[in-house]
Formats: structure tokens, C-alpha cells, sequence
């Protein structure tokens, strides 16, 4: 497209230039010709008016010298002298009328006419050639610095709108109450770190070795009697809470780990790629840091919380490690959650796999039986 339109715009520029240079040799051989007529016409009006005065003097002349004499020979001796000055001045007027149309019969031709006049032509026509390929020049330079500008904004508005994804991106995976994770952004990335899981365990199992550092734990957090904050300090104690709750779990787990905020008052910790032996150190560190913080409601002055959590990691068991997906390991942490809420609340409770005990691949969870097929730790105040 760029190429035919800088075709099409030289064409143009090529046609205009020969058109005015096609007039203004019309023009040139116009003015040609009026002054050729006019050097031709100009000797035959004086011509003219000789002949005419001439005649009006002869024959005042003759008048007068008939009356005198009263004889017809003098009178035609003078019409004979009139005959005589009029065949003369004729006859050398008939040679230059003659003589003029032989001269513009041998007029030079149009063409020859262009070359005798290429110096005046070239007077004309070298500014006009170059004030249109200027102009051309800076058209183009003009479409140029357009593309670029146009290049430009594009860019700049591309990088707007991905400035502006990422934010509406970071947005939709954000709690905005207390600035952590929220569960969209953990249901939306944790299949990249089971993929990994499953292809440790896939490998430790043809080579018949012990994991490392290989496991996801999961650990629910629920804020204990959390709606009677609510009630007895208001909504907006109960919003500050959540947010330094949510800032302390920040602080307890590596900045690799996942902290987000589950739903309500409850939050889920994932510690990537630990050992699961570290399941249990992990819960009562959490719970004795929320036991041992000082919530500033500012107005309402300082309280104490305590937590209850339930725990599980993936995968469930070492020996049959695809036999429990991550949503059931999940929902084994929030039966183990349920458990210490109804213990006696600042506690934890823990389901992890019996490598003793083999799980049927029929196996209905719930709270009943999951004693068959888990090893269950707690500890309560």
C-alpha cells in the first residue's frame, strides 16, 4: 500500500509538471504569433494611409488644374500621372504583401519554437519544478513524522492498557480489606504447583526414594468469636482485625508461600515445598503468634484473639500420593478446623496419611471416617 501511493503521488506530480509546461508553451507560441501578426499588419496600415493621401492630393491637384485650363487633355494627363503613382505604389505594395506571407509560411514550427524559447522556458519552469518536488519533500517528511506520532500514541496507549490490565488483574486476585491474596488468585495458581508435586512424587516412586521438601501444606485459620467482636465493638473494629491479622500471617511465612484470605474470618496459609513433618511445628506457631498479639482498635484501645486452625498437606499420603486430590486435602484441613472449633477453640487439629493403613480408591470422606485413613494430631489450651 505505502509503495502504490508513493507510485501514484510521483505519477501525479510527474502529470502536473507536464501540463504547465505544456501551457506555458501554448502561451509562448500565442504571444509568438500576436507579435509576428502584428510586425506583419503594422507596414500595410501605414501603407494604406499613403495611398490615401496620395489619391486625395492628386485629385485636388487635377480639380484644380481643369478648372484652370477647361481641356480634357490635361485632365487626362493627370488621371494618366494618378494611373501611373497608384500602379507604382501598388506594385510595391503587392511586393510586400507578397513577401509577408512567404515569411509566415517559413515561420518556424512549434517544436522549433519550444527550442529557441528553452532559455525563457527554463526561467519558468526550474523555480515552479522546484518549489513542487519541496513540496512533495515535505509531504512526505509530513506523512513520515504522522506514522511516527501515530507509532507512538500506539504504543503508548498499548502500554496504558497493559498497565492497566496488570492493575485490574492484581485487583481481581486482592483482597481489598487487608491487602493479601485473595481466593480467587489461590484456586487460579495452585494447579502449576500440584503439576510440580505430582511430578516429584511420580519420580521419587521409580526411583524408589524418600521425598524432600516436596509436599504443599494447608492450613486454615478461622478467628475465634469473631462475630462477637463485631457486636461489641462494631464492623469496623471487626474490618481492622482481619486487616492485622492478615498482615501478622505475612510476617510468620516466607515470601513464597501463599497468604490469602479464604472467605469471612477465616484465611488459608499454603507453605510450598516443605517437609510434612513440619505440618504440626507450623500450625502451633501460628496459633501461639495470634494467642500473643495485641490488636490496636485505636478508639476501643487494645484486645487479644485467639485462633483455631485445621491442617493437611498434599499429597495425603506418600505411598498412594494421586489417591486424594487437592480439593479433598482442603476439605480434610476444614474438617480438622470444625474439630478444634468444637474442642475447646485455640487449638489446632492436624489429618495427615497413615502409610500403615491403604486408602480404597471408592473412599467417601467425611468427618466419621476419616479416622480410617489418617493420622490426626491436635493440641488445645
Amino acid at each position: 500500500m505505502v509503495k502504490c501511493s508513493r507510485k501514484s503521488r510521483l505519477n501525479t506530480s510527474a502529470l502536473i509538471t507536464c501540463s504547465l509546461l505544456l501551457l506555458f508553451s501554448c502561451q509562448l507560441k500565442a504571444n509568438i504569433r500576436i507579435n509576428q501578426a502584428q510586425l506583419l499588419i503594422t507596414p500595410y496600415h501605414h501603407t494604406t494611409q499613403d495611398y490615401l493621401t496620395t489619391a486625395y492630393q492628386l485629385i485636388a491637384t487635377t480639380t484644380s488644374r481643369f478648372s484652370q485650363t477647361s481641356t480634357l487633355n490635361h485632365f487626362a494627363a493627370a488621371q494618366l500621372s494618378v494611373n501611373d503613382i497608384n500602379q507604382s505604389q501598388i506594385s510595391s505594395g503587392s511586393t510586400s504583401l507578397n513577401s509577408s506571407p512567404q515569411e509566415i509560411i517559413r515561420s518556424p514550427t512549434w517544436f522549433s519554437d519550444i527550442k529557441e524559447d528553452f532559455p525563457r522556458l527554463l526561467h519558468y519552469f526550474v523555480p515552479l519544478i522546484t518549489i513542487i518536488l519541496v513540496l512533495q519533500l515535505l509531504y512526505r517528511r509530513a506523512i513520515v513524522v504522522s506514522q511516527h506520532r501515530l507509532e507512538q500514541e500506539v504504543a503508548q496507549r498499548t502500554q496504558a492498557l497493559k498497565i492497566e490490565n496488570l492493575r485490574l488483574y492484581t485487583m481481581s486476585q486482592t483482597d481489598s480489606l487487608t491487602g493479601i491474596r485473595n481466593r480467587h488468585f489461590i484456586e487460579e495458581i495452585i494447579s502449576q504447583d500440584l503439576n510440580r508435586v505430582d511430578h516429584i512424587y511420580e519420580t521419587i516412586q521409580k526411583n524408589d526414594q524418600q521425598p524432600d521438601k516436596a509436599d504443599l501444606l494447608a492450613i486454615i485459620i478461622d478467628i475465634d468469636h469473631f462475630k462477637q467482636i463485631n457486636d461489641t465493638y462494631g464492623h469496623l473494629a471487626g474490618d481492622q482485625v482481619l486487616a492485622q491479622v492478615g498482615h501478622r500471617l505475612m510476617t510468620l511465612f516466607r515470601n513464597y508461600d501463599y497468604v490469602v484470605r479464604w472467605g469471612g474470618e477465616e484465611f488459608l496459609v499454603v507453605a510450598r515445598f516443605v517437609d510434612r513433618k513440619q505440618l504440626n511445628i507450623l500450625t502451633e506457631k501460628v496459633r501461639h503468634a495470634m494467642e500473643s498479639m495485641e490488636i490496636d482498635l485505636k478508639q476501643h484501645g487494645q484486645i487479644n484473639i485467639t485462633v483455631s486452625i485445621g491442617a493437611a498437606p498434599y499429597p495425603f499420603s506418600i505411598s498412594q500420593p494421586s489417591i486424594i486430590s487437592w480439593d479433598q486435602v482442603i476439605y480434610l484441613a476444614d474438617m480438622a478446623l470444625y474439630q478444634a472449633k468444637h474442642s475447646s477453640r485455640n487449638s489446632w487439629f492436624s489429618y495427615m496419611g497413615n502409610e500403615a493403613l491403604v486408602i480404597p480408591e471408592s473412599f467417601q470422606l467425611n468427618h466419621k471416617n476419616v479416622h480410617q485413613i489418617a493420622q490426626i494430631s491436635s493440641k488445645s489450651t
